[in-house]
């Protein structure tokens, strides 16, 4: 933890004693600054500055907003499964910060696993963008999205630095609505240890995925790795069995 006041210390010392007994899993609230403030007898700038503190070395984290106020953390960014929301808005949920470097974008035939997944011709051309997301300025994934070229005519022309999913249903009528997925764990090769700021070998969560729109048509086949050590994973159940063991 970086040297701080010790009027400061003191306070991040009774924040952090605040989210051991109340034994918060990371993610939970702990309450709203103003709250906070209220409670532990302080300013809401005295409060900040600790809050400051714990935000820099991943203890808590700070949402604005309806649902804002200050969550238990441990560094790790959350990675919802059971949605296909896309990374700028899951990330702005989270408090983190986002920059987006787009390492290549260009046309090419499809290979065969991309035209099985896209459901394209043996002559199907394809539209292939690879990025990196840096959260909270540092490299937390590693992206690779391949679209139907004649599904998104002119796209590289676009901005491919945010959202693409908003950019798929606002200039072209094709909002994902649906993902299927799977994830595993690999150790990161060469090339994605250099972007990733990894060793070679490291851990990394493998996530493959096809997105289709409201008709069913696949329009995204996208691999993703993400740093291990800066993700979790996060999946909701559904299902009236399901609902009635909860309720027990």
């Amino acid at each position: 933890m970086p040297d701080v006041r010790p009027d400061r210390a003191l306070l991040v010392a009774r924040i952090e004693r605040l989210l051991a007994e109340q034994g918060l899993r990371p993610g939970e609230r702990l309450g709203s600054e103003r709250g906070l403030a209220e409670s532990l007898g302080v300013t809401r700038s005295a409060l900040r500055d600790a809050l400051d503190v714990l935000a820099g070395s991943g203890r808590v984290r700070r949402v604005m907003g309806r649902s804002g106020g200050v969550y238990a953390s441990d560094g790790r960014i959350e990675r919802r499964l059971n949605t296909i929301e896309g990374v700028p808005a899951l990330l702005r949920q989270q408090g983190v910060g986002l920059t987006t470097v787009v390492l290549r974008a260009d046309l090419g035939l499809a290979t065969p696993p991309e035209r099985r997944a896209l459901r394209l011709p043996e002559d199907g051309v394809v539209v292939r963008v690879r990025r990196r997301r840096d959260a909270g300025g540092r490299p937390w994934s590693l992206e690779r999205s391949t679209f139907p070229a004649v599904r998104v005519p002119g796209i590289l022309e676009r901005d491919l630095s945010g959202s693409l999913y908003e950019l798929l249903g606002s200039g072209y009528d094709a909002s994902p609505v649906e993902a299927e997925e799977e994830v595993d764990v690999r150790g990161a090769d060469a090339d994605a240890a250099a972007h990733l700021d990894l060793a070679e070998g490291e851990p990394v969560l493998h996530v493959w995925r096809v997105a289709s729109t409201a008709d069913g048509l696949p329009i995204e086949l996208g691999t993703d790795l993400f740093r291990a050590d800066r993700t979790r994973l996060h999946l909701r159940r559904y299902g009236a069995s399901w609902k009635r063991s909860a309720q027990r």
